[in-house]
């Protein structure tokens, strides 16, 4: 009896024990793998330090990319690598900038790159900012010689062409389809006129840019205002009152009643357009 109960002791203790001797070795099964995958990340570290340190960018970003993101700031080093190797092709200054950019400024991250990363953001953006300005400043010079503005001017040149200053600006709200449902914006319409008094450009502006632009031309022989739209600038034609959705001139002239001389002169438009 007595042995019966040694010999079911002993077999409970096997029960007990296999499953944690299994447990056990498959913990230290995995703490060697673990071990053995954190060698293999850092050789790859080092491989790539070894590329940078020795101007082979593309060497070393194929090496990092093998690493997992969250390993030494990796992410950053591997940007910072591309903007090494821009500079060492050549590549533009805005084209460095974006590079630089995605790097953080703050304490996010540390590395043996820190300092010289840190002096080729400020480098590069103070080059930037004086790109910027010489760019604007050629803008602004080229848009003083256009006769009038376009489709697709920045409209801060709006008041800066040879047409000169707007005589008049008026704030306005439109309606612009969006996937689902109609939304409200703004725009804003510019008018020139004639010494006369007489309507001779108009210019709308949509989200910093102009959307559409209409020049009036008063004819001598039929006495009638005739108009013209940016066509020569542009392949497409727009027109800035969307009369395509007009079957009659009636209808256009009563939703744009502010815009025209009186109904004569909306009809004049509507059958210029179709």
């Amino acid at each position: 009896m007595k042995k019966d109960i040694l010999i079911l002791a002993a077999l409970i203790a096997v029960v007990i024990a296999v499953p944690f001797l299994a447990t056990k070795a498959e913990e230290a099964i995995q703490i060697k793998n673990e071990e053995f995958k954190e060698k293999q990340n850092r050789e790859c570290y080092e491989k790539a330090e070894e590329c940078m340190d020795a101007g082979k960018y593309d060497e070393a970003i194929e090496l990092l990319e093998k690493l997992p993101g969250y390993y030494e700031d990796v992410e950053y080093i591997i940007q910072y690598a591309k903007f090494c190797d821009a500079v060492q092709n050549g590549e533009g200054i805005e084209e460095l900038y974006k590079l630089i950019w995605y790097v953080p400024k703050g304490d996010e991250y540390s590395s043996k790159y820190i300092e010289e990363l840190r002096k080729a953001q400020k480098d590069t953006e103070e080059q930037y900012k004086k790109y910027m300005a010489q760019k604007e400043k050629e803008e602004e010079e080229k848009m003083r010689k256009e006769d009038e503005p376009y489709k697709g001017m920045k409209e801060k040149y709006i008041n800066i062409t040879l047409m000169g200053r707007a005589k008049e600006k008026r704030t306005e709200h439109y309606w612009r389809d969006t996937p689902g449902k109609r939304t409200q914006d703004i725009q804003y319409r510019y008018m020139w006129y004639n010494s006369n008094g007489a309507k001779k450009f108009m210019a709308v502006c949509r989200n910093g840019r102009v959307s559409s632009v209409v020049e009036f031309v008063s004819s001598t022989t039929s006495g009638k205002k005739t108009y013209r739209g940016n066509t020569s600038r542009n392949n497409d034609r727009k027109d800035m009152y969307d009369v395509q959705d007009y079957d009659d001139p009636e209808d256009f002239y009563y939703d744009h009643a502010d815009e025209f001389d009186d109904i004569q002169d909306a009809e004049d438009y509507w059958e210029e357009a179709q």
